[in-house]
């Protein structure tokens, strides 16, 4: 009895074009961290898609916030550990700085258009064979 309801199950299973089943599951967006440093951001380059998130977390001693260059979105004034989240949206503008800052000239870019210059999901391999 159960192998039929399994072999059912299966059939049943197979016969569900693909646009239904494997290409209509959603796309899960990554979510990128950029640290704020006082000095700078790390990574001052991030290379997001659109639809993934940024993460600024201020790890300094000191306010600092990141400012896109025409103004089109902002982190806001973070002090030291709070934290914002910026969505990655198409058009949007890609160089920033601490511009709620007076003198400061930190500066960082979020790249949605390019690769990453690394294959960063290999990066955990071993580099060479023994």
């Amino acid at each position: 009895m159960l192998r039929k309801t399994g072999r059912r199950a299966l059939a049943l299973t197979l016969s569900i074009p693909l646009s239904v089943g494997l290409l209509s599951a959603p796309v899960h967006a990554e979510e990128h961290y950029v640290l704020m440093m006082g000095i700078g951001y790390f990574p001052d380059y991030v290379y997001p898609t659109v639809g993934d998130t940024i993460r600024f977390v201020n790890n300094s001693d000191l306010a600092m916030s990141a400012v896109a260059t025409d103004d089109s979105w902002s982190t806001g004034l973070l002090q030291p550990g709070e934290q914002s989240i910026i969505d990655v949206v198409a058009g949007m503008q890609q160089s920033y700085g601490d511009l709620l800052t007076e003198g400061s000239t930190v500066a960082g870019v979020v790249d949605y258009t390019v690769e990453p210059p690394l294959d960063l999901e290999r990066n955990l391999e071993r580099n060479h064979d023994n």
